[in-house]
């Protein structure tokens, strides 16, 4: 079966495989969620880097994202504050609807309504093959799902 898709942008692509979803890269939002530890904690800059042996320098650069969360530091931050890795990075990885060749179909807000979106592609195109279509055109750009032959 021949697949189309038309990404959001309005622009074809032609596949003879299905897609699939991710993401590019995970948001950054550790130094938001290290300054919202801190301040929750009620704690000055120089009081947590004192505390972390750290300069306080760093530890707002930190804050700012224009330093690493090291896995040094991270332990840091798990030993004073009892939080896990994930706590400083956004993992909903699934945002996105991709072509096998890697190009971007649809975004989407959340994960969530990126899956519910690939759930219903994936029942087309089952329904599609027992159909025995030669065709399967899936449209992004006003997200409709075509079946034909030929």
């Amino acid at each position: 079966m021949e697949i189309i898709f038309k990404d959001e942008k309005n622009t074809l692509f032609g596949s003879t495989k299905l897609l699939g979803i991710g993401k590019r890269q995970p948001d950054l939002i550790y130094g938001e969620q290290a300054r919202k530890l801190r301040e929750d904690a009620g704690l000055s800059i120089e009081e947590l880097a004192n505390e972390f042996k750290m300069k306080p320098f760093d530890l707002g650069r930190l804050e700012e994202q224009n330093q690493a969360l090291t896995d040094k530091v991270y332990e840091k931050y798990k030993k004073k504050f009892n939080v896990e890795k994930d706590y400083f990075f956004d993992l909903d990885l699934e945002t996105l609807i991709l072509s096998a060749e890697g190009h971007i179909l649809k975004s989407f807000e959340t994960g969530e309504e990126c899956r519910e979106a690939f759930e219903y592609i994936q029942e087309q195109y089952y329904k599609a093959m027992e159909l025995n279509v030669d065709k399967l055109v899936i449209d992004f750009s006003n997200f409709k799902i075509e079946r034909g032959n030929k």
